[in-house]
């Protein structure tokens, strides 16, 4: 039996959920999710995750904070007046903020009455994930 090495391709079917089982969002009704193992564009926990595993095997992942979508950082979290902000922004939108000529995804945490309170960090920043995961698609890479 083959099992997935750093810098292979797999494709998963997977699971996200928090501590207390919540599903946060599942790859099952949809097509698998594919990227390298220990490699870059999935969260950490994920993808060194997988090395050592096979096709067709499943496992559960506790991926902590640093290793899934960073530590709550508080300094990321600042009232912004309301007229610097879109006329009809809400409680839960998201924005892009230019920081720096760098574009910044930021959530509106809550609004007041003449600002608002951006959120820079990711909305589960510091939250410990529990990740089902299943190979269903492997390709080795040239190691």
């Amino acid at each position: 039996m083959t099992i997935v090495q750093q810098g292979d391709r797999v494709r998963v079917h997977y699971t996200s959920k928090s501590l207390e089982g919540s599903v946060i969002e599942t790859s099952r009704n949809r097509e698998p999710l594919e990227f390298t193992a220990g490699g870059e564009g999935v969260i950490a926990g994920l993808s060194g995750g997988v090395i050592g595993m096979a096709v067709g095997e499943s496992r559960e992942l506790t991926v902590p904070a640093e290793q899934a979508f960073g530590r709550h950082n508080p300094d990321l979290i600042q009232a912004t007046p309301l007229s610097l902000l879109p006329e009809d922004l809400q409680a839960g939108d998201q924005l892009t903020a230019t920081v720096d000529g760098i574009g910044l995804d930021v959530w509106v945490q809550r609004m007041g009455e003449e600002e608002a309170v951006i959120d820079a960090n990711h909305p589960l920043g510091g939250e410990t994930l529990v990740v089902e995961v299943e190979i269903v698609g492997y390709e080795p890479s040239q190691h």
